[in-house]
């Protein structure tokens, strides 16, 4: 009588590598796409969280706003003369303080600039962007702070007539890009 022999043929061993490597293979593969998945939303978070608290902080004070400065073209076709890429205009938040705001795009970043004119003879006084002293010399600046807003900034345009100014913006992050456009009324233009 033959006593059977203890251990696995070649076969077995094969087929269970086999079987081992499909196993890990359809595990690893399952996790790269779920981990893109998550990355792609939480791309996607981010740039929704961006351009909402931009676009809530600049219609705000553009709303707010005394008087805008910048001049905007009317549409946003015209090859003569293209939307600006920026906005100033006086701030409507403290009027016993002439001063201005600034939004614009500085590398991939939104800022917005917060400043004043003066006359060196009363710098606590602020002035109007386009004053002029006894002279006939322009006021000084000073910057009240100068803050970013928004990341991810790919484009940011401005065009519009008669306190009715439109926005447009992009953010682009990791391949993914969101566009909104919108319009604001200026209350006090």
């Amino acid at each position: 009588m033959r006593i059977p022999e203890k251990g696995f043929t070649i076969l077995e061993i094969t087929v269970s590598m086999f079987l081992f490597t499909f196993v890990i293979i359809l595990v690893g593969s399952s996790f790269i796409i779920a981990q893109k998945a998550y990355n792609k939303g939480a791309t996607e978070n981010e740039l929704t969280q961006n351009i909402r608290v931009c676009l809530d902080r600049i219609t705000r004070e553009v709303r707010q706003s005394v008087q805008i400065i910048t001049l905007l073209p009317a549409v946003a076709t015209d090859p003569e003369n293209p939307p600006s890429n920026e906005i100033i205009f006086q701030d409507g938040h403290n009027i016993s303080q002439i001063t201005y705001l600034r939004y614009y795009i500085d590398g991939s970043n939104i800022k917005r600039k917060h400043y004043a004119f003066y006359f060196d003879d009363d710098p606590a006084v602020y002035v109007t962007h386009n004053s002029t002293d006894a002279y006939g010399n322009p006021p000084s600046e000073i910057s009240l702070s100068d803050d970013i807003i928004g990341e991810y900034a790919e484009d940011m345009k401005f065009w519009g007539t008669d306190g009715h100014i439109f926005l447009s913006l992009s953010l682009t992050k990791n391949q993914k890009t969101i566009k909104i456009d919108t319009s604001i009324y200026s209350r006090n233009e």
